[in-house]
C-alpha cells in the first residue's frame, strides 16, 4: 500500500545554494562530496535538490523548533510531472512519484523558474 505523500509545500525564493545557514541545516542529511545544486524557500520551509536526491523541509509549530525533513533520492522517483502556471494561476507545481511510497508535490511562485527544476530533474531521472 503507497502512502500519499501529496505535500502543501510552497515556495516563493531561490536562495544561494552556499547560504550559510542552509549548509549548516542540511549538512547531517548530506554524504561526503555531496553539493546542494537548488535551493529554495518560503517562509520557513526549505527544499534543496543535491547532486544526488532532493531534501525538502517542512518546519512546524509556533517556536519551529520542530522540524520534518523528508528526503528523496533521485534513483526512487519513478515519474514527474511539472506544471507551468497559466493566465489565472499564480503559481506552478512540480510533482513527483516515488517507488513504493506516493507521491510529493511542491508549489512555486510564478517568479520561479519551474523549467530550470524540470531540465535539473530530467539529467538525473534517465
Amino acid at each position: 500500500m503507497a502512502i500519499d505523500l501529496l505535500a502543501k509545500f510552497s515556495v516563493t525564493n531561490k536562495i544561494k545554494v552556499d547560504d550559510k545557514d542552509v549548509v549548516k541545516l542540511f549538512a547531517p542529511l548530506l554524504v561526503e562530496g555531496e553539493e546542494i545544486k537548488l535551493a529554495y524557500t518560503h517562509l520557513r520551509d526549505k527544499v534543496i535538490f543535491t547532486d544526488k536526491k532532493i531534501i525538502a523541509l517542512d518546519v512546524q509549530g509556533l517556536t519551529g523548533s520542530k522540524k520534518e525533513f523528508r528526503v528523496f533520492p533521485y534513483s526512487k522517483i519513478t515519474s514527474y510531472s511539472v506544471e507551468t502556471s497559466g493566465t489565472f494561476d499564480g503559481d506552478s507545481d512540480f510533482k513527483i512519484w516515488l517507488s513504493g511510497v506516493g507521491a510529493f508535490s511542491i508549489k512555486f511562485a510564478r517568479s520561479l523558474n519551474i523549467h530550470e527544476i524540470g531540465s535539473f530533474l530530467a539529467q538525473r531521472i534517465i
